[in-house]
């Protein structure tokens, strides 16, 4: 069941799997981050800027003091970053 106002962390959320995700969990009014480093300059997600549930933060998974101050602020973490062969 959804609580209000649930918030989810889509790491890695610029890929393939999360560009299709991104708009569906928005559209559940769901407040949507998604953290990727951007290693292939993805675009797939700028439409979303001028949502009010969605936030984008540029960062990289590996930076373990960061993601240490980050994750206890969702309620749902969806795990997607992952170096791939091609973009």
């Amino acid at each position: 069941m959804k609580k209000e106002n649930e918030k989810i962390l889509i790491t890695g959320g610029a890929g393939y799997i999360g560009s299709v995700l991104t708009p569906t969990l928005l559209d559940k009014d769901y407040r949507v981050t998604v953290l990727d480093n951007l290693m292939y300059n993805q675009t797939s997600l700028i439409h979303h800027c001028s949502n009010p549930n969605f936030k984008f933060i540029k960062a990289d998974v590996t930076d373990y003091s960061f993601m240490e101050k980050e994750l206890p602020n969702y309620d749902i973490i969806i795990p997607l970053a992952a170096i791939v062969g091609a973009p």
